[in-house]
């Protein structure tokens, strides 16, 4: 079976599209880590993540943006060619992770709990700095995009040795 893989200016001339289009549609700069703050709120009152009363608003577009990234994922599957079935084979990671299933989510939920920690600590999510701050070419979001992509590139050299 063939598959058919989209060159990447496609996707990075999508990605731009979508980011000018959503502001211009908003009002809002495009971002996720606003969103997992949301759901935070919304099942826990007590926490006050972000300002009071941003959560409390069904309407909020961060929500449903957060929302529609694995509903477009699983719509992506789906409608694919290529067959696909639900896994937990980590790929190159699995010579890092833990072995056992249990020990793999422990680990995993520590490592995205540090995600959205960095995330806050920055001010936005790697969506919202980089792709976003970028495009409006706002100094502390270029830093903090070079800051990220340096990070995983330092990161991926000392756990591969590649």
């Amino acid at each position: 079976m063939e598959v058919t893989v989209w060159s990447g200016w496609v996707a990075g001339l999508a990605i731009g599209l979508f980011v000018v289009l959503h502001f211009w549609l908003i009002g809002k700069p495009a971002g996720c880590s606003t969103g997992y703050g949301n759901v935070c709120g919304l099942l826990c009152k007590k926490v006050r993540y972000y300002h009071e009363g941003e959560y409390e608003t069904k309407s909020n577009i961060k929500l449903w943006f957060l929302i529609g990234i694995p509903i477009g994922g699983l719509i992506a599957a789906l409608t694919s060619d290529t067959p696909w079935h639900i896994s937990f084979d980590m790929g190159m990671y699995e010579a890092i992770l833990p072995q056992s299933d249990a020990a793999k989510a422990i680990w995993l939920i520590f490592g995205g709990m540090l995600l959205g920690f960095g995330a806050r600590l920055a001010g936005a999510c790697t969506t919202g700095h980089a792709l976003v701050g970028g495009a409006m070419l706002n100094p502390p979001s270029l830093l903090a995009g070079a800051v990220f992509f340096m990070s995983a590139f330092l990161t991926t050299r000392l756990l591969f040795g590649t």
